[in-house]
């Protein structure tokens, strides 16, 4: 995978990078988030030493976030440069074969305030992750790969069971988020969680 060159602010400790996949002809992205204990970052999408060097001037990194087997991305080179945990939710681990993650994140457990919500029906493993200042961070479940069509489902080809993963997407919506950050495809920053309740509304 390529590395990005820089990252970008979408908000008061939200920072922002992808690069461009030939593989899957279509933006890789990740996020980091800037909270009380310091950097949480959310399947890391490699950076240029320069860059991970900015970043981590803002604050120390604490953990990696992968919310899916797919998207271990540079978590390894993370942890091998840093004392920090791989963690995922407790479905996930099985999907992931490049590392064993060091913690896992249940339901309703909270790490530096962020929650995991499992996604079953997507990918394997599937989970979002809610950060407390306003953010829902959505690995495979919902790509927003073509600005022209906005928010698009999984293609069903690609999900465990797609009606499943329409279903499990609703209790997003129980959430109070502002922005939406995708494994694929540009974050939304404007009314996100409206226009994820069109998509689920939608007949899509």
């Amino acid at each position: 995978m390529k590395h990005a060159d820089e990252f970008q602010t979408l908000g008061d400790g939200i920072y922002y990078w992808s690069v461009y996949e030939p593989s899957v002809k279509c933006e890789i992205g990740c996020a980091a988030f800037r909270l009380a204990g310091g950097l949480v970052v959310i399947d890391p999408v490699p950076l240029v030493e320069s860059a991970w060097k900015e970043l981590f001037a803002l604050a120390p990194l604490r953990a990696i976030l992968l919310t899916n087997g797919n998207h271990v991305r540079a978590a390894a080179e993370l942890r091998k440069q840093f004392p920090v945990p791989v963690v995922t939710a407790p479905d996930t681990r099985r999907d992931i074969a490049e590392l064993t993650p060091d913690a896992y994140l249940f339901p309703n457990e909270l790490l530096y305030g962020i929650a995991a919500i499992p996604i079953p029906g997507a990918t394997a493993g599937e989970t979002a992750f809610f950060v407390p200042s306003g953010v829902m961070v959505i690995g495979d479940a919902v790509i927003n790969t073509n600005l022209e069509v906005g928010l698009e489902f999984l293609p069903d080809k690609y999900c465990t069971d797609a009606e499943q993963n329409r279903a499990s997407l609703r209790k997003l919506l129980d959430y109070d988020f502002h922005t939406l950050i995708f494994a694929h495809g540009a974050p939304v920053t404007n009314h996100a969680k409206e226009k994820l309740s069109a998509l689920l509304n939608s007949k899509s």
